[in-house]
């Protein structure tokens, strides 16, 4: 899909590993991001042979800004359904007395819908990636597929 974002705030990468917050517009054409800039000098890159560019779809971000995903490099994300869960109690407790017994009766049908309320919510907030430590990989992988396919 073709999208123009326009009207945006940009974060952008600069020297020394900093970022800097540009003002203007970001283009993807198919599944790239194919221009940033001020929207008047990127005509020539979606230009295809010298006919104009079509835009699929154009977004007004009314100034807010547009950025790079999320990533969390641990989750656990069928655990959605725990989440303030006798929270009161410390760590091991926890564990041993509320989370195993709970995650026990769990069954991979289970993690499936779990993991797509979790991945409803990472994808609402910005969290593009996760890399899950939860048993049942397949049904994670399938809820976020799905959830994607969704959005």
């Amino acid at each position: 899909m073709n999208i123009r974002f326009y009207n945006a705030k940009i974060l952008v990468p600069a020297e020394n590993h900093k970022f800097q917050i540009t003002e203007g517009e970001l283009w993807v054409k198919g599944k790239e991001i194919c221009y940033i800039g001020d929207g008047k000098t990127g005509i020539d890159a979606v230009c295809q042979n010298g006919v104009a560019f079509v835009w699929e779809r154009e977004i007004d971000a009314k100034g807010n800004l547009l950025m790079p995903g999320f990533k969390d490099a641990h989750t656990h994300t069928a655990m959605t359904f725990l989440r303030s869960y006798a929270d009161d109690l410390p760590l091991m407790d926890w564990l041993h007395t509320q989370v195993f017994p709970m995650e026990a009766k769990l069954q991979p049908g289970d993690a499936f819908w779990l993991s797509r309320l979790a991945v409803m919510e990472y994808l609402t907030s910005g969290m593009t990636a996760a890399f899950d430590m939860y048993p049942w990989p397949e049904e994670m992988a399938r809820a976020c597929v799905e959830s994607c396919l969704l959005y």
